[in-house]
């Protein structure tokens, strides 16, 4: 006999969050990771401002304006995407805080 998937997920809904919908609570789990992935991205991004010694933007510029070797041009794309990730997550974190806050 194969489990029921649904009857699990809300028995464990119901015990482990018993004051929210199935919708709330995957909403929270999902809002706890987004959170976590907003910390993971802002340390990232962190690391390079302090490695350059400068925002994003104007490592940018300064990519975009000269030769950048492998090593910067690698921690352009990794920066960027911390900054893509920080950004989205925000974005993220405000759309799952609404459906909580309702």
């Amino acid at each position: 006999m194969v489990p029921d998937g649904e009857a699990i997920v809300t028995g464990s809904v119901k015990r482990l969050f018993p004051r929210l919908s199935k919708d709330e609570a995957l909403a929270s789990l999902l809002l706890e990771r987004a959170q976590r992935n907003l910390i993971k991205y802002q340390s990232q991004a962190r690391l390079y401002e302090n490695k350059y010694g400068q925002p994003f933007s104007e490592f940018r510029r300064m990519i975009v304006e000269s030769e950048a070797g492998a090593e910067k041009e690698q921690d352009y794309f990794d920066w960027e995407l911390a900054v893509t990730g920080v950004e989205d997550m925000r974005l993220e974190i405000d759309c799952l805080s609404g459906v909580l806050d309702q």
